[in-house]
């Protein structure tokens, strides 16, 4: 029975014994293998990822987490911000050039009397922030409905109140300012802004001529590099000899706010910018 026993068991290992010896050949084959393609992994060149490509990160890694930046000792090498130009210079220069101006006035501080007329300017810039200016302005006046009222209803006569008919008179102009705007995002308008002050001479409905201070302030909308839209405020100051109802003679004093709008040209054609 025994010996029976021993050659079933001697033959069930010699049927298993090669099945064992070639899984462990194949085992030892696979192994030399992975060792060769890591042996020529090593010795092969490594690849360069292409100069277009995007740094690539993980699902839960974003670039700022992946390299944030603690070091600003490098800032200290930039240029500095005089070297980089980030205002352009002006659009329509006027070093060196004349300004022509034509356009219409109206008085808008004046509860007695309604007043309009015609303005023109020459002026000359001697650089980019100074002009002398040379205005003039031919004014026509009419009674408010509330003059006439004072007179038709209560005997106020308005000899007593002196308008003016004309003013001429030399500005020297500042223009600080300048810069950009749209129009209704369709166009961009270069501007400067101004002010000027200067002296003249204001001839009054009371046949005087009176010495006026003259302060005004605007902006000129450049259309072309010799063509602009200009419009300002102008404040007369000046004093006038008047007649009251009692026929008694007195100097008073009076201002006047001219709103003025119209069109400038430059010449001669600018040869820079």
């Amino acid at each position: 029975m025994l010996n029976k026993s021993l050659l079933t068991a001697l033959l069930l290992l010699s049927f298993a014994a090669p099945g064992v010896v070639k899984a462990q050949t194949q085992k030892a084959e696979g192994d030399d293998l992975d060792v060769i393609e890591l042996e020529l992994d090593k010795a092969a060149p490594g690849k360069q990822a292409p100069a277009n490509a995007a740094p690539s990160y993980s699902s839960e890694e974003t670039p700022q987490e992946s390299a944030p930046l603690t070091d600003f000792k490098g800032l200290g090498t930039l240029a500095p911000f005089k070297e980089i130009s980030i205002v352009q210079k002006r659009y329509m220069p006027k070093t060196g050039r004349f300004q022509l101006f034509g356009g219409v006035t109206t008085v808008t501080n004046d509860p007695f009397f309604n007043t309009f007329g015609g303005v023109a300017k020459a002026a000359y810039f001697l650089n980019e922030t100074w002009g002398l200016e040379l205005n003039y302005f031919g004014l026509t006046t009419s009674e408010r409905q509330s003059t006439k009222e004072l007179q038709d209803n209560n005997n106020v006569k308005t000899e007593s109140l002196a308008y003016p008919k004309s003013y001429i008179g030399v500005d020297v102009m500042y223009v600080p300012i300048y810069g950009k705007m749209t129009w209704f995002n369709e166009r961009i308008l270069p501007f400067d802004m101004y002010f000027s002050a200067g002296y003249g001479t204001t001839n009054t409905s009371t046949n005087e001529n009176s010495g006026t201070i003259h302060l005004a302030t605007g902006q000129m909308f450049a259309l072309t590099k010799s063509v602009a839209f200009r419009w300002d405020f102008s404040w007369n100051f000046f004093n006038a000899s008047v007649v009251d109802q009692n026929g008694t003679k007195s100097t008073n004093s009076f201002n006047n706010l001219f709103l003025t709008v119209g069109m400038s040209w430059f010449f001669p054609e600018a040869s820079y910018r």
